[in-house]
């Protein structure tokens, strides 16, 4: 009996233990966020990491929504990610890490918006976010290089030649231009004008907004890269999609975006308020890097 009565204590004590160290957990974790330069050529790449550590195993923690950073005057050259771990038991300590190579599109001040990283721990699913600081970065201007003003010795005979056929290129030009249509609109430029226009009819109304992305993004889908996602499931999404030029990050908000407009289409919702908003400025801002 008094066997019994010792393992029922020391079973006692492990669930306690358990307890506590999963109280523990939900406010263990630490943030931190790197750029190796403040200041940058225009021919040259930054690397911004951000760092997310936990006393614990990898388990611990689990990261629901892709990041969807906002960049300005910068975009996103290559992005990885990792997890490791050092220690074991009660000794384990995990880091992630995000790590973006980003290049410049234009000369001034670079900004890199504060980014929300959305988690739930285990095994008690507690929800909680992450917020980085807002970081900039100066970029110079892109450098124009001179030309020669020396003149290679073919240059007299080729004017030559070319001053014979003047007459026929110059007839030729103004033809063309007389035929010539306004530019066709790129897939991205037609997804913005369909956003806009869906913004204004659904109002707050997120089933009637989710209803709008979902064709908006098929459609943008098809136009652009010869895809057709409906009826696709997630995985097929993803294969479809690495075959493009769009980067992981990229896929992954491609993929979240139909699959919740998917389910919103067909279930009755309770939209918090600026739902509507929030989704057309993040799918905005994404069609406006693909221009």
């Amino acid at each position: 009996m008094s066997k019994i009565i010792r393992n029922k204590i020391s079973l006692n004590i492990v669930l306690v233990l358990v307890l506590f160290s999963g109280a523990d957990l939900v406010n263990a974790l630490s943030l931190t966020q790197s750029i190796d330069k403040t200041e940058m050529a225009f021919e040259d790449s930054a690397k911004f990491e951000i760092t997310v550590e936990w006393p614990g195993p990898q388990f611990a923690y689990r990261f629901i929504n892709p990041l969807n950073p906002y960049f300005d005057r910068l975009k996103i050259g290559r992005f990885s990610s990792s997890i490791t771990s050092t220690g074991k038991g009660q000794d384990e300590y995990t880091t992630k890490k995000f790590s973006y190579i980003l290049l410049p599109t234009s000369g001034g001040l670079g900004k890199i918006d504060p980014i929300t990283i959305s988690y739930i721990t285990w095994p008690d699913s507690v929800s909680g976010e992450l917020v980085t600081e807002p970081v900039s970065i100066s970029i110079a201007e892109q450098k124009v290089r001179a030309k020669s003003t020396r003149l290679p010795f073919w240059i007299p005979i080729a004017g030559g030649i070319l001053l014979l056929g003047s007459g026929a290129a110059i007839y030729a030009a103004r033809s063309r231009a007389a035929k010539r249509r306004p530019a066709a609109k790129s897939p991205s430029e037609l997804a913005l004008e369909e956003l806009s226009k869906l913004k204004s009819e659904a109002g707050g109304d997120l089933k009637k907004f989710q209803t709008g992305l979902y064709n908006i993004l098929m459609k943008f889908l098809k136009l652009k890269y010869g895809l057709n996602l409906a009826g696709q499931s997630e995985d097929k999404m993803f294969e479809l999609l690495s075959g493009t030029s769009l980067l992981e990050p990229r896929q992954k908000n491609i993929v979240g975006w139909l699959k919740q407009a998917e389910q919103d289409k067909f279930r009755p919702i309770e939209a918090s308020p600026g739902e509507t908003v929030r989704l057309e400025t993040e799918l905005r801002r994404f069609l406006e890097t693909l221009k």
